[in-house]
């Protein structure tokens, strides 16, 4: 059975010299080939074929060494998010129950660990497995997509085709490993004979040092979901004229177009669920008047129902879910298709076909959302948040759906006594999946036929019901000094009656665009240039101003 690895082995012997990776050094292709070889003899000597062989790594490039080292073995790689709180990353290993832990001790190097590991571990059966990428789950659940080695493999040289990537062109690589299309920054150039360069990740949160970068590196291909380029186009970032663009995992909206056309050789509208493997259409957008799913890539079939569900079929499909037949039943089905009867997943997006034939994305058929890239199931928010003992019944919705600057997830929870949610979520689910704001209800409101009324609660909570632990709103500090200033860009970046020192941004409702306008408000009014790493760290208006006191010296 061919696997990915044996896809670059092929590449390292036609160029073993030429450029593959690019970090704080530059790697050749084999330099890359000689990390994952003896990784993969390492991790072969310690589990059978068809293991679950996990990877906690933060470096990109260690990630890509990881993955193949794991293919290589013949075992199917886990990739963990880093970010995910101890309960969460612990429900995905009791789930999976890998044989083997890759933990990255510097860039390309690896301890290999089993204790602390579920046992047993799972028995040696995933053979035909390249990796398990976990989603949100609407039972709170979350649940492994298994993609084959075939499918991988099929779907990187389809992409290598269209949008399109040649040997000695260059892509950067910024997606965090527990996303699909880290698989594409780091596997597909590795495929053709291409290069990807890494970005450090305070540079990937700073949209000035970003620019810098891209205009260094000077990039073919640059892939980003449309909440970063709205972060970068805040900034006045003035473009990549060399770079094709590549935006997906939310809906690309004709404002957003019109703001990159201008700043990009070519701009691309990719659409792709973690079980259609990595991207399954592409459109070249020309103009932001005209934006659609565009054309299946090769090896992909796309059908529609009578709700207007998107259906994908070919062989390049996920085989599943981990652990979840059922589900897998109910999402992966066997149907008619202009190709005959074949094998289709059910994405549960909504879209219409126009008179060329281009499709339009209009929506989830489901309570699933994509909010500034991420993949998140309401009904899991949901499920967490009644786990808490005095929570009696949550709902979550999305506030602002149509407005991608702003959307943010809000809750409404009935509760038996007070109680620390926030903290509750923070040990359970990564920061993405967080409410910008919880409200308390004495009872959620329902319909006639007594569901909840969703609709009545998306429009405000009813007058005497009670907002926790969202902003405090007191009056702002007096004009004439830093913690002033700081305290108004505050205010106006998150469109605020009043806030108060110890007012946390991101509780409080800002996310990576209003992040941007922050930081220039920042610099408008203070004239120095506070790295975004640094409102990450400190995310109050007064451990803020004390980090600018410490630092700087404003003019």
């Amino acid at each position: 059975m061919e696997t990915v690895w044996n896809v670059v082995q092929a590449q390292v012997e036609r160029t073993p010299e030429a450029v593959a990776a690019r970090t704080a050094r530059t790697y050749t292709y084999r330099d890359v080939a000689a990390l994952a070889a003896d990784l993969g003899e390492r991790i072969a000597a310690k589990v059978r074929p068809g293991s679950v062989v996990a990877l906690d790594a933060s470096s990109r490039f260690s990630g890509a060494v990881g993955i193949l080292a794991a293919n290589a073995a013949g075992c199917a790689v886990l990739p963990l998010d880093r970010q995910s709180p101890p309960a969460r990353r612990a429900r995905v290993l009791d789930d999976a129950r890998p044989a083997l832990l890759l933990r990255e001790l510097a860039e390309g190097e690896f301890a290999l660990e089993g204790n602390g590991l579920p046992s047993p571990p799972r028995e040696p059966d995933l053979g035909e497995i390249a990796y398990i990428l976990y989603t949100s789950g609407s039972t709170g659940q979350p649940k492994g997509v298994m993609v084959g080695h075939e499918a991988l493999i099929d779907r990187l040289a389809a992409l290598a085709e269209r949008p399109g990537l040649a040997a000695g062109e260059s892509v950067l690589a910024m997606a965090a490993l527990s996303f699909d299309i880290s698989l594409v920054e780091l596997l597909l150039p590795l495929t053709v004979g291409a290069s990807f360069t890494v970005v450090p990740e305070e540079t990937r949160a700073d949209p000035l040092a970003f620019a810098e970068l891209v205009a260094e590196a000077a990039p073919d291909v640059v892939q980003a979901t449309p909440s970063f380029w709205r972060m970068l186009t805040a900034s006045a970032w003035k473009g990549a004229p060399g770079s094709r663009l590549w935006t997906g995992g939310e809906t690309l909206t004709p404002s957003l177009a019109r703001e990159l056309l201008p700043r990009c050789g070519e701009l691309w509208n990719v659409y792709g669920p973690t079980e259609g493997v990595l991207w399954s259409t592409a459109a070249r957008v020309h103009s932001a008047e005209r934006i659609s799913l565009g054309e299946p890539v090769a090896g992909v079939g796309l059908l529609t129902d009578e709700s207007g569900e998107l259906l994908l079929y070919g062989e390049g499909l996920a085989h599943g879910y981990l652990n979840r037949e059922e589900l897998t039943a109910e999402r992966f089905l066997h149907s008619d298709t202009p190709d005959g009867r074949r094998r289709v997943y059910r994405t549960g997006d909504r879209v219409a076909r126009g008179p060329d034939g281009a499709l339009t994305f209009l929506g989830r058929l489901d309570s699933q959302v994509k909010l500034r890239g991420h993949r998140i199931e309401l009904g899991e928010v949901e499920a967490v948040l009644e786990e808490h003992p005095e929570v009696s019944q949550a709902v979550v919705l999305v506030q602002d759906a149509d407005r991608p600057d702003t959307a943010a997830l809000v809750a409404f929870v009935v509760q038996r006594a007070e109680a620390d949610l926030r903290g509750w979520l923070k040990d359970r689910l990564p920061s993405s999946h967080h409410p910008a704001r919880i409200t308390a209800l004495s009872a959620l409101p329902r319909t006639t036929t007594g569901k909840v009324d969703r609709i009545g609660l998306a429009a405000g909570p009813a007058a005497g019901d009670r907002a926790v632990q969202a902003a405090e709103t007191p009056a702002a500090a007096p004009p004439g000094d830093v913690r002033a200033l700081v305290a108004e860009a505050w205010r106006q970046t998150l469109a605020a009656d009043s806030v108060d020192e110890d007012t946390n941004f991101f509780d409080a409702g800002g996310n990576s665009v209003l992040l941007t306008v922050l930081q220039k408000r920042l610099a408008d009014g203070l004239d120095i240039r506070v790295p975004i790493k640094e409102i990450f760290r400190h995310p109050t208006v007064a451990s803020l101003t004390d980090h600018i006191l410490r630092t700087e010296t404003p003019e």
